[in-house]
Formats: C-alpha cells, sequence, structure tokens
C-alpha cells in the first residue's frame, strides 16, 4: 500500500466507482472530488456520495459548477428518443450527449488546486480506452500534458506536484467490469444512465454499452435486474 493520499475523481458510474476502490486498496488516505455541472443527474450524484460512503473517504468535496454545461443542454433531446435533433448532424454520434468542451482541462485543474493545498500527490481519473477513442481529452497523452503542465502551474510542494493516475486506461468495459467485481464494488449502487428518470433508461448509449458488457461477461447487471 501506497502510504500517500489520493484524490479520486468521482462521478457515480463503473469507472470512477472501480477506481475508488482500487486507490482505497493502494493509498493509506483517500479523499473524492466530484462536480456538479448545469442540470446533472441526480441518481448520479445520489451513487456518488452514497459510494464516498461506502469507502469512508476522508472527505468527499462537491464543486458546484452550474455554468458548465453539457452538449445535450444545447439542443433539445429525449434520452429515450433516438431520433432527436441531433441526428440532424452528418457526423452525428450519441456520445455528444455527454460532451463537455474542455471537460477535464477544467475538472483537473480544479482538482489539482484543491490537491496542492491538501498535500495530495496523486489525483485518480477513470477514463478507459472505449472512451478515450472519442472523447480525446481522456486519452493517456492529454492527460500527460497536463501532469506536465501542473509541473509549472503547482509550485508549494517540495516533493512534486501532483500528478493524475489512470488505473483503467488500457481497459475495455468487459476488464473494468471483471476489475469491479474483484474489488467488491456494489455495482448495484452505480449509475451510468443519461436520464434523469428514477431508473436507468437502458437505451441510452452509456446504458447499451454496459448492458453490452455484462452480456459479453454472461453476468447479470445488478442495476437491471
Amino acid at each position: 500500500m501506497n502510504k500517500s493520499k489520493a484524490l479520486i475523481m468521482l462521478s457515480g458510474g463503473i469507472d470512477s466507482a472501480t477506481c475508488l476502490y482500487w486507490a482505497k486498496k493502494n493509498f493509506t488516505k483517500v479523499f473524492a472530488i466530484t462536480f456538479n455541472y448545469y442540470d446533472r443527474v441526480e441518481n448520479e450524484k445520489k451513487a456518488t456520495v452514497e459510494l464516498a460512503k461506502r469507502v469512508d473517504v476522508e472527505k468527499l468535496l462537491e464543486i458546484d459548477i452550474p455554468f458548465i454545461k453539457e452538449y445535450s443542454d444545447r439542443v433539445t433531446t429525449d434520452c429515450n428518443d433516438h431520433n432527436s435533433s441531433y441526428s440532424q448532424y452528418s457526423d452525428y454520434d450519441e456520445r455528444l450527449l455527454s460532451y463537455i468542451p474542455a471537460r477535464n482541462m477544467i475538472f483537473y485543474s480544479i482538482a489539482a488546486h484543491y490537491a496542492e493545498f491538501s498535500g495530495i500527490k496523486r489525483i485518480i481519473g477513470g477514463h478507459n480506452s472505449v472512451d478515450a477513442k472519442f472523447f480525446k481529452d481522456a486519452t493517456k497523452r492529454y492527460v500527460q500534458k497536463i501532469n506536465l503542465l501542473f509541473k509549472q502551474g503547482c509550485l508549494i510542494r517540495d516533493a512534486g506536484p501532483c500528478k493524475i493516475l489512470l488505473p483503467l486506461a488500457d481497459m475495455d468495459r468487459k476488464k473494468i467490469i471483471n476489475l469491479a467485481l474483484e474489488l467488491d464494488v456494489p455495482l448495484q449502487i452505480t449509475w451510468s444512465c443519461h436520464n434523469n428518470g428514477d431508473s436507468q433508461c437502458g437505451k441510452c448509449y452509456s446504458c447499451l454499452q454496459r448492458l453490452d458488457a455484462f452480456k459479453s461477461l454472461g453476468i447479470k447487471d445488478p442495476m437491471f435486474n
């Protein structure tokens, strides 16, 4: 176990939940940070809080940034309507629903600010090989560039600035679920859906990715039991 502190970028989904439990196993003190941007799904917030409680994090830092919006907030659409106005674009991809311009530049910068004043040396992100194919700011190369910027922008720690670690970077959904099961992550309380309803819709791209991964492993997704 690493005797230093770690700050987890916690969203409430499978990826960040797996990172949370991975960090709890590998670091002495674990903190979590989550971002409440404009119209964030309420059940995602609840999942984040519950996950933090389950591992008894040192502190869950909730950052309200209501001016930050997903692309879906710019176009009227419904999570269950796959014939939405997005289809007017020739390069339409449903993953645009959750796109936030400069998302990780913003989120990691805020996390680094908190980490430096708290003496935290590692920030843990849940980016994986699947997301990196579409979201270029979720790639290892992009995060390496942010780490280089931290060396110039974070000055007060003699042992060097904080550094982002990506334990899931080379994993697909199936490998992440397998790791989550190995770490006893409570997958039944994670939230992946972009729908703001009482239950996960099972139709949006995030739900479909999740269901497909569980199905390919021959496992029933506990959120859809």
